[in-house]
């Protein structure tokens, strides 16, 4: 076997991480959208309304674009449990899962 080819193992964790980059730049971009921050404002440590003074109007745009853009549902519930920018990231990641 030629070892210059990638495994599947391999090709799936790049995919994933592919995939994952992409769900975090559109989480960013609406992040921009919602709360009129700068791209560089947003790091996963980041805390939604003590670091970047997310709203309650703020955060209720965030959840309905979020939710539309990946055609997933988020519950008030679920959005109550997010509380950093690396909170969101990971509740959209184990969706999509």
């Amino acid at each position: 076997m030629n070892s210059s080819f990638p495994d599947g193992d391999t090709l799936n964790k790049e995919q994933n991480t592919t995939h994952q980059m992409r769900r975090e730049a559109r989480i960013r971009d609406i992040l921009i959208d919602c709360l009129g921050c700068n791209e560089e404002d947003i790091t996963p440590e980041k805390h939604l309304v003590d670091d970047l003074y997310a709203d309650s109007v703020a955060l209720i745009d965030m959840v309905i674009m979020i939710s539309e853009k990946f055609k997933i549902e988020m519950t008030e519930k679920d959005f109550m449990h997010i509380n950093t920018v690396k909170d969101l990231y990971r509740w959209t990641e184990n969706h999509f899962q």
